[in-house]
């Protein structure tokens, strides 16, 4: 069974794994990832190990399906009145007599009761106005607003046209990328259980311009283990190494 590790410093979403298994021609192949940026849901079913060298952090399990269980009804069973438990029309009567006061009764005494009075509205002082600045502090404030505006004004003085132009978005991004390369490639060299992890690789795969750097110095500090770019290059390897050996 073939080892391969990964080296990515994008997001990997957990259907790609499946690619990368079909695009090396071995479905029983183990993947081990070491990545800078955590994948966009679980893996621990699709890879053997996804170490996370970078900000962040790995998704939780996702939660397992509830069993399912039948709900107790409400529904009470028929309930038998004996005959004996029903009260006599006559005496109902005479209780609710007895209890319930007259009409003439309830209107008097909502007319002796006082009418409510509305609540007063609060009389409170309103908020006194913020004090402009004055003095030093007017200074200092103007002169921050005028920075402020210096900073906008000069930002606007490179044409949209040059500031959008294919040259200089590649300077960028190769900036961006030498950056990313070089702190991927230092925290791989600070982590002993990576390290560990490529050594027992027959393959290592760099999947983007990100992790170029790490994968070069990776060739040279083990030449016996083949580092490549992508996974084309990656089958031509495996596929050499399952090739029966001639004699020349």
């Amino acid at each position: 069974m073939s080892n391969v590790v990964l080296l990515s410093t994008r997001r990997l979403p957990p259907t790609y794994f499946d690619q990368v298994r079909e695009d090396l021609g071995d479905q029983n192949v183990t993947i081990d990832v070491v990545g800078w940026v955590a994948p966009s849901a679980w893996v621990a079913d699709k890879v053997n190990t996804f170490t996370l060298i970078g900000p962040g952090r790995m998704p939780s399990a996702p939660a397992p399906e509830p069993e399912p269980t039948t709900e107790p009804t409400d529904e009470a069973p028929d309930a038998v009145i004996a005959p004996e438990a029903v009260a006599a029309p006559e005496t109902v009567v005479e209780d609710e007599a007895k209890v319930a006061p007259a009409a003439s009764q309830v209107a008097a005494s909502a007319e002796e009761a006082p009418a409510p009075t509305a609540p007063s509205a609060p009389t409170g002082k309103p908020a006194a106005a913020k004090p402009r600045p004055t003095g030093a502090k007017r200074v200092v404030k103007a002169v921050e607003w005028r920075a402020r505006k210096a900073r906008k004004v000069a930002g606007r003085m490179l044409p949209p046209a040059i500031k959008g132009s294919a040259p200089v978005k590649f300077l960028r991004g190769q900036r961006a990328t030498s950056d990313l390369g070089k702190n991927y490639w230092e925290r791989v060299l600070s982590r002993r259980d990576v390290l560990a992890t490529i050594d027992q690789a027959d393959v290592v795969i760099a999947l983007d311009a990100g992790a170029i750097w790490a994968g070069w110095n990776l060739g040279q500090r083990k030449a016996s283990t083949p580092v490549v770019l992508g996974l084309p290059a990656a089958r031509r390897e495996l596929d050499m190494m399952k090739a029966p050996v001639g004699n020349g």
